[in-house]
């Protein structure tokens, strides 16, 4: 009987040891956990703050950056007005650019005019009497070197200037080449 109490006593023995490393290894496995969940712990309580400390960083950046854009805005409501006045006078002064340089367009047109029908009956009256005295020296004997010829005094009204200061004359110096012209032509 002894025999099997040391047996019943060596197996709860056996037992109580097996039983210990079992325990031993989950409160390895506990502490291990304990470190691994005060390292997460500390790290989420590391990353709050921050958090916190950017928020706040960003709370007063939005500050700062929502006061300058409520200057930037004040300033531009108050160039608006200055703006629109500014736009209407420019709008004003095209409009009168170009209605003074229309009118200044007919002007110069209406004073070139009487001008210009002036010179264009010039040269048809030149352009006459050039070919008049073309013919008169072809069908008269050939002229000298110093001799000098004149128009007809029929064309004198279609030569006249407006100054009236007389008829345009031709002079021809040989062969029958126009060399100068007498008189003045306005």
């Amino acid at each position: 009987m002894a025999f099997i109490v040391d047996f019943l006593l060596l197996a709860a023995s056996g037992a109580a040891c097996f039983y210990c490393w079992v325990l031993n290894t989950r409160i390895k496995a506990l502490t291990s956990t304990k470190d691994g969940i005060h390292t997460g712990i500390a790290a989420l309580s590391q990353s709050a703050d921050d958090m916190q400390t950017a928020m706040a960083n960003t709370k007063d950046q939005a500050a700062e950056n929502s006061s300058q854009l409520e200057a930037l805005i004040e300033d531009a409501n108050k160039k608006i007005p200055e703006l629109q006045t500014l736009t209407s006078q420019i709008q004003e002064i095209s409009e009168r650019a170009v209605e003074e340089t229309e009118t200044a367009t007919k002007h110069l047109i209406e004073a070139l005019s009487p001008h210009i029908e002036n010179a264009r009956s010039a040269a048809h009256s030149l352009l006459d009497s050039i070919e008049k005295a073309s013919a008169v020296s072809t069908t008269t004997e050939p002229v000298d070197d110093n001799t000098v010829e004149t128009l007809p005094e029929q064309e004198t009204d279609a030569a006249e200037t407006d100054d009236d200061d007389g008829p345009v004359e031709l002079t021809f110096v040989s062969d029958e080449e126009p060399q100068a012209l007498q008189g003045e032509v306005a």
